[in-house]
């Protein structure tokens, strides 16, 4: 998720969203952006001085090498990141929405797209005008079109 919103130089409304949460990633998620700057991305730059890296305990690299073996068609950065919130009882996310059903069915809460575009005008951080400007810039510079766009304004 954090991707996206790097993507479209929009970080900040993430940090004002959740200022009362801690948001970061994982380092397998650390390994696949720092893979985009050998691309000539530079968007991770921002993601990585914008959330911290959280390492798994022995516990969730175990889950984790469970899930890599039983779960292949699913990135490793989004397996990494439900095994370390399976246990530790954190929130998921991610644009992924095979990665967030499966989250689920694994007992792990998650939020997804639609929920934090909705939460961004429901909170007063951004008008509906704005949220369906950040729509129009997701699809554009992240090639990510949003389905059902409606539904996140009702």
């Amino acid at each position: 998720m954090a991707s996206v919103f790097a993507k479209i130089k929009r970080l900040e409304l993430l940090k004002r969203l959740f200022s009362k949460h801690r948001i970061v990633i994982t380092p397998e998620i650390y390994e696949e952006l720092a893979t985009s700057l050998d691309y000539g991305y530079t968007f991770p730059l921002d993601i990585f001085r914008y959330f911290e890296v959280l390492y798994p305990s022995k516990e969730e690299s175990k889950e984790y090498q469970r899930l890599l073996i039983e779960k292949r068609r699913l990135g490793k950065g989004e397996l990494e990141a439900i095994s370390i919130c399976k246990h530790r009882g954190y929130v998921f996310s991610s644009i992924d929405s095979a990665a967030l059903k499966f989250a689920e069915e694994d007992g792990v809460e998650t939020i997804w797209l639609h929920s934090i575009l909705r939460s961004l005008w429901g909170s007063g951080l951004q008008s509906k005008d704005e949220v369906r400007n950040i729509i129009t810039e997701i699809g554009k510079k992240d090639n990510t079109r949003i389905k059902d766009v409606e539904t996140i304004f009702r």
